[in-house]
């Protein structure tokens, strides 16, 4: 016998000789070959082999353990057996693909016994259960290809060797020829199954790989009672898929076997099933229209999201330019300022135009803008109707600007603004060039050939 794969501590089974026995029962049932009919039962019972005429199952307790009985005496029976089944040999396409999406799901049954145990063969998509032994009778449900039935009698039909049988919810009636049984039957266990394994030992150790030397492949360990499903098999260990995606090795000799088959559905379910599909499918189509839904409310949220983002960075970025060009305009202003006030106690000259021996108002500011490349007109008439408007109000005024002053409605002065309420001109033949407040009089009009 193996070295027990487990946990379980020699201090513990000292202070619990009860659960020392039980865990010594668990390895001694579980150290038999995979291949004795009494490992696979989890039992010691004697069992005789030549009793097996094929194997039934149980419909009412889904997922319970194997408990594989003894037969009371040989089976006797008249069922012609089919030829040996090699799956692999028979020329059908997967059932996935060729039966219907609203078919439901086949029932599980789990393996209790070999005896009148019957599996449906692939040669067909499914089989037809039927009130009589002939193929005009009502049909009562459907088995399909490789599940299982309980096969109660063999009888003669109007076209060949029918079976009554009872699979599922379903009694009735089906031909022969498409079922094995006995050891045909037995011989497809592990194709038309599911294995279950249940650890039958506390602390078992779950293995990243099948050796039992390796101290360092130990995943995890496993309490009593826990089920996986087995996909494989390496040496004494079996391969099994704890959760979705989540594989390991555990040691053969503490998992008890449980091998769940399909079962026939009766004419009634398939009904129901096939509505309870269909409304899952709409269900489905509800839900994912839904999440379509959101999804186009949500995709256009993001592109009214980016294109505010878009037009607030282009406002910023136009901001911005404007900010600069201001700060540039200013800068100018103030040059064009500056240069004007260093001529301030220069006479002033009627009809001149000489910054420093004399000119007259309009003069003036048409020599200054001439600096910085600016051409305007000679009189101050003309400048006051080639420029552009401005407001007349110290919020709007920006140095650089021309105010204007009039007498009876005549435009006859012009003077240069130069910030904080204040303008530089040619005021007369008195005061020459020189800084007065812009309001000294009030201003007719003002405006700009600045940028």
């Amino acid at each position: 016998m193996a070295e027990p794969d487990t946990d379980l501590q020699t201090d513990a089974e000292k202070s619990d000789p009860t659960e020392a026995v039980e865990n010594k029962q668990n390895i001694e049932i579980n150290n038999a070959k995979e291949s004795d009919p009494e490992r696979v039962a989890g039992t010691n019972v004697s069992f005789d082999r030549s009793a097996l005429g094929g194997f039934t199952y149980d419909s009412t307790e889904l997922f319970e353990r194997i408990n594989i009985q003894p037969a009371t005496s040989p089976a006797v029976s008249n069922i012609t057996q089919p030829a040996a089944v090699n799956l692999a040999d028979l020329p059908v396409s997967p059932i996935a693909e060729i039966l219907p999406d609203v078919l439901p799901e086949t029932t599980q049954a789990v393996e209790t016994g070999y005896k009148g145990m019957a599996v449906s063969l692939p040669r067909e998509t499914y089989v037809n259960i039927r009130t009589a032994p002939n193929a005009s009778a009502e049909k009562v449900g459907k088995i399909y290809a490789k599940a299982v039935a309980d096969v109660l009698e063999e009888v003669s039909g109007t076209d060949g060797a029918w079976y009554r049988i009872h699979s599922g919810t379903v009694d009735g009636y089906v031909k022969a020829e498409f079922f094995a049984t006995g050891d045909n039957a037995l011989a497809m266990r592990n194709d038309i199954s599911t294995r279950i394994g249940t650890v039958n030992a506390k602390n078992l150790r779950l293995r990243s790989t099948p050796d039992v030397s390796d101290n360092n492949n130990i995943l995890t360990t496993l309490g009593s009672g826990t089920k996986a499903t087995i996909v494989g098999e390496e040496g004494e260990f079996y391969k099994i898929e704890l959760d979705k995606d989540y594989f390991g090795y555990i040691h053969r000799d503490y998992v008890k076997l449980e091998y769940l088959y399909s079962q026939a559905i009766s004419l009634d379910e398939e009904r129901i099933a096939a509505e309870l599909a269909y409304q899952e499918q709409l269900a489905r189509e509800a839900e994912e229209a839904r999440l379509a839904e959101e999804a186009r409310l949500a995709e256009e949220a993001r592109i009214a999201e980016e294109k505010r983002k878009a037009e607030e960075a282009r406002k910023a970025e136009a901001a911005r330019k404007a900010a600069e060009k201001r700060k540039q305009a200013d800068a100018f202003r103030q040059q064009l300022c500056a240069y004007a006030v260093q001529f301030v106690g220069n006479p002033y000259h009627f009809g001149g135009s000489d910054l420093i021996n004399g000119t007259d108002c309009s003069g003036f500011v048409m020599r200054v803008y001439q600096k910085f490349g600016i051409k305007i007109e000679r009189t101050s008439r003309n400048q006051a109707a080639t420029g552009t408007p401005v407001a007349v109000n110290l919020k709007t005024l920006r140095p650089g600007d021309l105010l204007f002053y009039d007498t009876n409605g005549r435009i006859n002065h012009v003077a240069l603004y130069i910030g904080n309420g204040k303008i530089v001109h040619a005021a007369n033949e008195n005061f020459g060039i020189c800084i007065w407040d812009a309001f000294y009089r009030t201003p007719c009009c003002a405006v700009s050939f600045l940028p």
